[in-house]
């Protein structure tokens, strides 16, 4: 009878088996979540309840999570809680004067990059997702959409340090701009403008503006978080003396 000898060639192909595969998939997917505004500032979140939702045990839940906290888009707040990290005013506002130099540069790389007819028609579709999500009242869908165009956007730039310093910005603020769900009609105004700075976006990277790149993307930021700190005031009773 033929036996195994682990020297052999055969048996050398074999590749090993990548304990970290399930962990990085569910990284992945926990922060594509919080990037597209699935889940909410302060929200709890349950090991048990997401190893479910993936079919996994808890260990590479776990893992995943101690990576975001890491990120400080996920934090402990006691032994045994986890949760979204809250809205603080005051550190929203300086994650959004960091977004708007990092993602204004980006853009403006984007404006300079060789001539893509292909990136045009792709931000031109993701925009119109936008819009259609928002005829539908599919606010999701709006989210998502948003967070594909501005990052098909970053991509064009080719530099892909840069798109991962946004990405992690974003795990933070991306469950902020969701909570304006609450508000929808504040929600719609929010996105609805911010198609038609699309637009602009879009014609500056086509013209090859890279100032009027910069402009739109940071008007588009600058907009949307004024009408966020408004929400969040009048939720805490506060006010700003200001109307929408």
């Amino acid at each position: 009878m033929d036996t195994f000898d682990p020297t052999t060639k055969s048996s050398r192909t074999l590749l090993p088996v990548d304990v970290t595969t399930v962990q990085e998939r569910v990284y992945q997917s926990l922060r594509l979540g919080l990037l597209k505004g699935e889940f909410l500032p302060g929200e709890q979140v349950s090991i048990r309840a997401l190893a479910e939702i993936f079919g996994t045990s808890p260990m590479p839940v776990r893992e995943a999570l101690a990576r975001l906290i890491a990120e400080r888009a996920i934090e402990q707040s006691g032994p045994r809680t986890l949760r979204v990290a809250p809205y603080l005013a005051s550190d929203h506002e300086n994650y959004i004067r960091v977004r708007m130099q990092l993602e204004g540069y980006a853009a403006e790389r984007a404006a300079s990059a060789p001539k893509d007819p292909a990136l045009i028609d792709r931000l031109k579709r993701h925009n119109e997702s936008i819009a259609e999500a928002l005829v539908v009242r599919d606010f999701d869908a709006a989210l998502a959409g948003n967070q594909a165009f501005h990052f098909e956007l970053y991509r064009a730039g080719g530099y892909p340090q840069l798109l991962d310093i946004i990405s992690t910005l974003w795990l933070r603020t991306g469950p902020i701009v969701a909570s304006a769900r609450k508000d929808e009609a504040m929600f719609e105004r929010i996105f609805n403008i911010g198609v038609r700075i699309h637009d602009d976006a879009i014609d500056a990277v086509a013209r090859r503006d890279r100032a009027a790149a910069r402009w739109a993307i940071n008007l588009d930021i600058r907009s949307s978080h004024l009408s966020i700190r408004r929400f969040y005031k009048r939720a805490s009773g506060e006010t700003d003396g200001t109307t929408e």
